[in-house]
């Protein structure tokens, strides 16, 4: 899943090792892609839904301006 937030490109990877989904967030500054996050979630139902949630609390505990 690839994003673009505030000028900024990101990917976001999930895979699933039977019991939860791990969801690397990645940047890519300067054509470089450097890792940021992983999360370890457990209840999304299939690879899409787990990167969306990964993106929603990337974005909101990184992303968010006060």
């Amino acid at each position: 899943m690839r994003i673009v937030e505030d000028s900024q490109a990101f990917s976001v990877e999930a895979e699933y090792d039977g019991d939860f989904w791990f969801v690397k967030v990645y940047v890519h500054e300067n054509g470089n892609v450097r890792h940021r996050f992983t999360y370890k979630i457990n209840h999304p139902k299939d690879e899409e839904s787990a990167c969306q949630r990964g993106w929603e609390l990337f974005k909101h505990r990184h992303l968010r301006q006060s």
